[in-house]
C-alpha cells in the first residue's frame, strides 16, 4: 500500500488505502479471539509482507505488532471492500498462474481482530523478524540491463511516468520466456512496462508481483541489436515529499531454447467496446487489460463461429492502478474467425472510489501463438 497525505486526509495506496482518519481507542473492549501474533501477523507476512516491510516500497511496514496495529481497521476497510490484497480474478474466471487470492476465513480473522480491540497476544513471544531483502524471483536471470544514469525525481514532484531505452548489445537472436525487474530505490517504483522497442510486451512489473515464464515451447522473439524499452511509473510516497529521489533499476531477461515453429509469442489488441475476430487458429496463453478507470466487473470472453461462448477471464473490482499480465493455468485453443467480446459494469455513481486520471485508455491485449 502507499500511503500520501493531501489536505487532511491519508491515503495508502499499495491498496489504495482511503482512510479519513487513523486512530486507536485505548479504552476498546477486547473482544476478538483473535491476537496479532499468532492469528493475524502470519496473515498480513503472507498477503502483505512483499511490500508492508520495513524498507519496502510501501510506506509503513505492518509485520510488527507496534507498526500494524495503528492501521488495524483501515486494514479491515480495504480487505472487506475488496481492494486489498489487489487480486482481483473472480472465482469464476477460468483458472490464472500465480494466483494469490485472499480467503473469506482470513477476512473473517482480520476483520474480527481490528474490530474486537486489536490485542497483540503473548508480548513474550515476538514473530520472526520480517526484512526486506529484493531478489530476482525466478533466480539470476541471463542477461542484466541496468539504465544508463539515475532518473531523479525533483523535490516539487511527487509523481512522474518516463520512459528509458536499454541497449542489450545482443548480436545473435535471442529467445526470452521472462523479464523481471530490481528497482534500483523499491519506494519510488510503482508500475513498470518492459518491452522489446517497437515490439512486443515482456512483462508488467509491479511490487509484489510474481514473475511467470511463457508456456514451455513458446517465446517472445529478440533479434539482434533489439533494446529494451521502460515505462516506469515514480510516484513517492508521503514520507519523501519535497526530497528529490533517484532510481537506477535493471532488468533482468531469461532466455530459453528456440521454440517450434510457430510458437513464437504474439499479441493482438481490442479496444471495447469494439470486438476483435481472431484471424487464425490460435491458442490464447495471456491476457493483459489495460483499463481507464475502476469497474465493477470485467469479462472477457470468445464466441467461437458456432456461436459458443468461451470465457477467458472474469475480473471483480479491477481497477487501473494494479495492471498485470494474467496467463492462464490451461491455453485456450479458438478457431480461425472466433470474436474476442469484453464487457465493463461501471461503479455505482455513490462508489468511494478514488477518481484518477486516466492513464491508458480501454484496451485489452492477447498474447497467443499460432495454430
Amino acid at each position: 500500500m502507499e500511503l500520501g497525505r493531501r489536505f487532511g486526509v491519508i491515503v495508502l495506496a499499495s491498496a489504495v488505502l482511503l482512510v479519513v482518519t487513523v486512530h486507536t481507542d485505548a479504552h476498546k473492549p477486547v473482544t476478538s479471539k483473535y491476537d496479532y501474533n499468532r492469528d493475524v501477523f502470519p496473515l498480513l507476512r503472507d498477503h502483505c509482507g512483499s511490500c508492508h516491510v520495513e524498507g519496502g516500497p510501501a510506506p509503513m511496514s505492518l509485520m510488527t505488532y507496534k507498526n500494524a496495529m495503528p492501521w488495524a481497521e483501515a486494514i479491515r476497510d480495504e480487505i472487506t471492500s475488496g481492494r486489498m490484497p489487489p487480486w482481483p480474478v473472480d472465482a469464476t474466471s477460468p483458472s490464472v498462474k500465480a494466483g494469490h487470492a485472499i480467503t473469506s476465513r482470513e477476512i473473517n480473522m482480520i476483520v474480527v481482530w481490528a474490530s474486537g480491540g486489536t490485542p497483540q497476544g503473548n508480548a513474550d513471544v515476538d514473530p520472526p523478524a520480517v526484512t526486506f531483502s529484493p531478489q530476482w524471483k525466478v533466480g539470476p536471470p541471463d542477461l542484466k540491463i541496468s539504465m544508463d544514469a539515475e532518473h531523479t525525481i525533483p523535490p516539487e514532484n511527487m509523481e512522474e511516468v518516463r520512459e528509458f531505452s536499454l541497449a542489450t548489445n545482443l548480436t545473435d537472436t535471442k529467445w526470452v520466456k521472462a523479464a523481471d525487474l530490481m528497482p534500483g530505490t523499491a519506494s519510488i517504483v510503482r508500475d513498470v512496462i518492459i518491452s522489446i522497442e517497437n515490439g512486443p510486451v515482456l512483462a508488467l512489473w509491479q511490487p509484489g508481483s510474481e514473475t511467470t515464464a511463457a508456456p514451455a515451447g513458446a517465446a517472445f522473439r529478440m533479434a539482434p541489436g533489439s533494446k529494451i524499452h521502460l515505462q516506469i511509473h515514480y510516484k513517492k510516497n508521503f514520507n519523501q515529499e519535497q526530497s528529490a529521489v533517484s532510481d537506477r533499476s535493471t532488468v533482468g531477461l531469461y532466455f530459453t531454447d528456440p521454440p517450434p515453429s510457430g510458437r513464437e509469442l504474439r499479441s493482438f489488441t481490442i479496444d471495447p467496446p469494439k470486438g476483435s475476430n481472431v484471424a487464425g487458429p490460435a491458442q490464447i496463453v495471456a491476457i493483459r487489460p489495460m483499463l481507464d478507470r475502476a469497474y465493477a466487473s470485467l469479462l472477457i470472453e470468445a464466441v467461437t463461429p458456432a456461436g459458443m461462448h468461451v470465457p477467458l477471464l472474469a475480473l471483480h473490482g479491477p481497477r487501473p492502478q494494479w495492471f498485470r499480465r494474467y496467463w492462464l493455468q490451461e491455453p485456450v485453443t479458438l478457431a480461425s474467425g472466433s470474436e474476442i467480446v469484453v464487457s465493463v459494469t461501471p461503479l455505482s455513481d455513490y462508489s468511494d472510489e478514488p477518481k484518477l486520471t486516466p492513464r491508458f485508455p480501454l484496451q485489452v491485449s492477447l498474447d497467443y501463438v499460432a495454430q
